[in-house]
């Protein structure tokens, strides 16, 4: 059997499509069509690089040493700024954005990463996740990446 088929490493290097849901609803988000009805052929997606990434490696190596060089007046004071931390930790796993807007224009990536990961709270409605915990649960889950290899 060829082992090499399970280098999630490898695989988590290639950034992948995070269809998002409606963070109230869980419904499949899709871009508008000219009347305003949703465009099956229009999802809303970011691209996103695996936590086994060097990329990935390279966030949580950098997010630990700040959290240790963190002032204690700086310390977060609530779940919001708790998530603005963590949001900031996200920003190299974005590859893209796939018919997001931020207003009137498209959502790029670094640029637009932590608004987008700011328009809600997670951990408030585990029915229906924030964009900031699907993104976080993506970028973890292996499957994403590497997929399912075959067992014989």
């Amino acid at each position: 059997m060829d082992f090499s088929q399970f280098d999630s490493r490898k695989a988590a290097e290639t950034p992948r499509p995070l269809h998002l849901k409606h963070p109230a609803t869980g419904d499949p988000l899709y871009d508008s069509d000219a009347k305003g009805k949703p465009d099956k052929s229009k999802p809303c997606r970011v691209l996103l690089f695996g936590v086994e990434s060097s990329v990935g490696q390279k966030a949580i190596l950098d997010g630990q040493r700040s959290r240790m060089e963190q002032d204690k007046a700086d310390e977060p004071k609530g779940l919001a700024d708790i998530q603005a931390l963590n949001a900031k930790e996200l920003v190299p796993f974005f590859a893209g954005f796939e018919n997001v807007n931020c207003g009137n224009r498209p959502a790029e990536a670094p640029r637009d990463v932590e608004w987008f990961l700011n328009l809600q709270i997670g951990g408030t409605d585990r029915l229906a996740p924030s964009f900031y915990e699907q993104v976080r649960v993506f970028i973890q889950r292996r499957a994403n990446f590497l997929g399912n290899g075959s067992a014989s």
